[in-house]
């Protein structure tokens, strides 16, 4: 009897942990991306403390600046996660647009367009994004993580 009863709670205890391990995350994943340029470098300190108007400021200074096409699309890309961190989803999806543009395989790009998507409720175009950062990235964390979030939804 006892045994009986120690296997059961063995069981059930089991049960528990494995819906547990099922469970989803609710929010995106964004990727910020640095490089060596300086203003880059300040945006991406900006975003991962959540200082969301500094990251904005220098986002838009490298954009409108001469800088090279790939420092353009990390400024962008920061941008788009800076402008979707303050809700402003639809600068955000611009700001990713351009940086896709620029740069066709800027994975992070299009994932974070993906995020912004998906906070604004658009959850089809998110999917469409997460899939296509999954073709250009598909070992990236952040990749990963949202297309288990879509597979959740």
């Amino acid at each position: 009897m006892i045994r009986s009863l120690i296997l059961a709670t063995a069981l059930l205890g089991g049960v528990t942990v494995g819906a547990q391990a099922q469970t989803c995350d609710t929010e995106p994943q964004f990727a910020a991306h640095r490089t060596a340029n300086g203003s880059i470098r300040a945006q991406y300190n900006a975003v991962t403390r959540s200082e969301w108007r500094q990251a904005i400021h220098f986002g838009r200074e490298v954009a409108a600046s001469g800088a090279a096409p790939s420092q353009r699309t990390a400024a962008l890309t920061n941008l788009c996660y800076a402008y979707a961190a303050t809700g402003e989803f639809a600068e955000a999806v611009l700001a990713c647009d351009a940086a896709a543009e620029l740069t066709p395989t800027a994975w992070r790009a299009i994932n974070n367009r993906g995020a912004a998507h998906w906070l604004a409720g658009d959850h089809a175009a998110a999917v469409t994004d997460f899939n296509a950062a999954a073709v250009l990235a598909a070992g990236e964390d952040e990749v990963r993580a949202n297309l288990s979030l879509a597979q959740c939804a």
